[in-house]
């Protein structure tokens, strides 16, 4: 699964990539290290709007959701949601069947390596795009307390290519990376279930991927991880006879 990501840019180059403005008040700054499970907001593009990012909260709430409290339990199970089933499952199921299809930029994103029990963090990024595009959904919950609609969103997984399944080895699993065609696809056409599925089976191209060991200041309780340093490389001499861990 994919819980940890980065958008280490300039809101100047987010907008020139994707051809959208930003919201004057998101006072966008670069993003070296998120958690999912603080929820934090994101520059979206949606299908619905491809024009203008939106800053919408990580973690799906899906339409049906009664109460806060509700909420606030079901957004730590809808961080991320698997490609093959979001037509079946009615967290995500909605959002699907109605189009409600989002681009979500990133930088890269970090994965584990477990050997036995040992974890070592990985940063993975795309090789010919500085900024990439992962498959996602959205959606509005309206807040019964406050009347409020609070768009929400999830990241969408596959199964891993070579390079993340030898990084990933637990879940092998890996983010919904989509190339510049299907990207505009995912944003722009009108594909019914068939179509979607397909597209977002194709697992992005190993050899069009960077990897790197880093330190574990990742998950330092004492530390910030949101800086520069965290995607710093860091070599381990248990990984030194693992090649395939390395682009």
């Amino acid at each position: 699964m994919c819980f940890h990501k980065s958008l280490a840019i300039k809101a100047a180059e987010l907008e020139a990539r994707y051809g959208a403005s930003l919201p004057e008040s998101a006072e966008f700054q670069p993003i070296y290290h998120a958690n999912a499970y603080q929820f934090p907001t994101w520059p979206i593009v949606t299908k619905q709007d491809p024009k203008h990012f939106q800053m919408i909260h990580w973690g799906l709430i899906p339409r049906w959701t009664k109460s806060s409290d509700d909420a606030s339990d079901i957004r730590t199970k809808t961080i991320n949601a698997r490609s093959e089933t979001i037509y079946e499952k009615p967290s995500f199921r909605g959002a699907a069947q109605a189009g409600k299809r989002c681009l979500i930029p990133v930088t890269g994103f970090y994965e584990w390596y477990t050997s036995g029990s040992k974890k070592f963090p990985f940063y993975i990024s795309t090789s010919d795009q500085k900024i990439a595009s992962i498959a996602g959904l959205w959606d509005e919950w309206p807040d019964p307390e406050t009347g409020e609609l609070v768009p929400t969103y999830t990241l969408l997984t596959t199964e891993a290519n070579p390079l993340l399944a030898a990084i990933h080895n637990t879940k092998k699993r890996m983010p919904c990376v989509l190339t510049p065609d299907e990207e505009k696809a995912w944003l722009y056409e009108d594909l019914n279930e068939a179509e979607a599925l397909a597209l977002l089976a194709k697992q992005y191209p190993a050899k069009k991927m960077h990897s790197y060991s880093i330190s574990k200041r990742i998950t330092s309780r004492t530390e910030p991880s949101d800086v520069p340093q965290v995607m710093a490389p860091m070599e381990y001499p248990e990984l030194k006879n693992h090649p395939a861990l390395f682009t």
